[in-house]
């Protein structure tokens, strides 16, 4: 009876404590380090996230702290905070995350019912002003590195505890060495029968002697070997290097679609829109910052097996991260579904090798690719059903595709609804609750929150035993050794 009443009050405790906190009034560190001059910018920008907390409708892909009101975190920009010495290095630094910032604002008030207690033109005027102060301010920078912030882990520690996390992974570590078994089993199989190869449609003349220049300039002027390219040169990569899937397509679950709202409060994919979402992200590898492209398909179901299968349901998808080197060229490939689940590892260059795997934490599959001189495009073959990779190799293009829309990933943050106003795809803490999935009733002592549901950048916890982020700054970094000297060179 005891142990039943805690559950009760750590699901009651837990379910309040996964909505965003509330926005306090003010903070210490905003009379610390914001004048009194620049209080009502403070004051704008925090009452602006306040009323979008209030309606329900704050985005959960970045970290937003009433301490920073013009600025906005990932995992990667955090981790660069300790490095933040030097004018150059805080200026690239600043700009990013409040670019960050800027983003979403602009998805929440195009996402907020009801705009009329918000007066959204000063918002940028507010958060140029703040910026130029914080930039030039040496104690903020000293106590920012005293006390940085800290992105929340989508790991739920008292679901551990109420689980007995130590005796259940007892339990599902040999199930978890049988699915990795069978998910590289899958890699030997014969190809479907019917199978279609998409990609995108026109992809750009880039020679490696371009490509390796923008990165030697983007490098050149950062202080932190941080390369930061043009929008118009990080679209061009984003073609040049978009992969070529190879679909099993059994059924209309198969085809990968646009997503968007029919009905107010119900998204679906339309398979009649072949979309290919796409963003940019960084990954720290060895002294190193190492652009990384994502690339995202959704599908309107992952196909049921059984009359009860606890992993099928209402949407699905798989999202591709290619790693480039220092040179623009494709180095590392790894991929989760949507859900966070099967988490996939492809070295690209024969010269990369893995590390130890770690034996507190879940290591993901990993695979060696081999390279194919003759060879100008990345081929990953898709599952039908439940759409999971069975085979990656370099092959050349062919003709017979069908061509993907590209769309930008951020686009999902904030989609058009019927009733004139946008909604995103992902509620407040980043989850899509339309995707919920049977296993999350048995799954949960793993202290992952709604196990098979689909969930937003920033929130993919990888691994059920031990804890891993796919967007974790270093996680790259721990699966692989160093790497050849001529690789931390330009």
């Amino acid at each position: 009876m005891r142990i039943l009443v805690l559950l009760i009050i750590c699901c009651s405790v837990a379910s309040c404590s996964s909505l965003p906190e509330p926005i306090p009034k003010s903070t210490p560190e905003q009379t610390q380090f914001y004048s009194r001059s620049l209080q009502a910018c403070v004051d704008e920008l925090t009452h602006f996230k306040r009323t979008v907390q209030q309606q329900g409708v704050q985005d959960a892909q970045l970290l937003w702290l009433p301490q920073y009101p013009h600025l906005a975190f990932d995992r990667f920009s955090l981790s660069l905070i300790p490095e933040l010495n030097s004018y150059r290095a805080r200026t690239q630094w600043i700009n990013y995350v409040t670019r960050q910032a800027a983003i979403q604002r602009k998805v929440e008030y195009q996402n907020l019912p009801d705009k009329s207690a918000v007066e959204f033109k000063n918002q940028k005027y507010c958060t140029s002003m703040l910026t130029r102060a914080t930039l030039n301010d040496e104690s903020f920078w000293h106590w920012l590195q005293q006390t940085p912030p800290e992105y929340p882990s989508d790991y739920q520690n008292w679901q551990r505890v109420v689980g007995l996390y130590p005796i259940s992974t007892l339990f599902a570590e040999p199930s978890i060495h049988s699915e990795k078994k069978r998910i590289i089993g899958g890699f030997v199989e014969p190809l479907h029968d019917y199978s279609v190869v998409y990609t995108v449609s026109d992809k750009p003349e880039l020679t490696a002697t371009d490509m390796q220049s923008w990165f030697i300039q983007a490098r050149e002027k950062s202080a932190l070997e941080w390369p930061q390219l043009t929008d118009e040169q990080l679209t061009s990569l984003m073609d040049f290097h978009a992969p070529e899937f190879v679909i099993e397509s059994v059924s209309l679950d198969d085809k990968p679609g646009e997503v968007e709202y029919r009905q107010s409060d119900q998204p679906t994919v339309n398979i009649q829109k072949p979309t290919l979402y796409v963003s940019s992200s960084y990954t720290r590898f060895h002294g190193k910052t190492l652009l990384q492209l994502n690339y995202s398909l959704w599908f309107p179901n992952r196909t049921a097996k059984s009359a009860l299968d606890p992993y099928a349901g209402k949407f699905d998808g798989i999202l591709v991260r290619l790693t480039l080197d220092s040179h623009g060229q494709p180095y590392i490939l790894d991929s989760i579904h949507h859900c966070g689940c099967y988490h996939m590892v492809f070295a690209l260059d024969p010269q990369l090798r893995f590390a130890a795997r770690n034996p507190d934490i879940e290591a993901p599959i990993t695979l060696q690719v081999p390279p194919n001189r003759n060879a100008n495009t990345l081929n990953i073959t898709l599952s039908n059903g439940e759409h999971m990779i069975k085979g990656v190799r370099w092959a050349e293009s062919t003709n017979r595709i069908r061509h993907l829309a590209v769309l930008d990933y951020q686009q999902l943050r904030s989609l058009s609804i019927q009733d004139g106003g946008n909604k995103s795809l992902f509620d407040q803490q980043g989850m899509l609750t339309a995707s919920e999935r049977l296993e999350r009733f048995y799954l949960w002592p793993f202290g992952v929150k709604s196990p098979g549901a689909m969930r937003q950048i920033g929130h993919h916890a990888t691994a059920f035993i031990g804890e891993r982020h796919f967007d974790d700054a270093f996680m790259l970094e721990a699966l692989f050794q160093a790497p050849p000297p001529k690789f931390l060179t330009n």
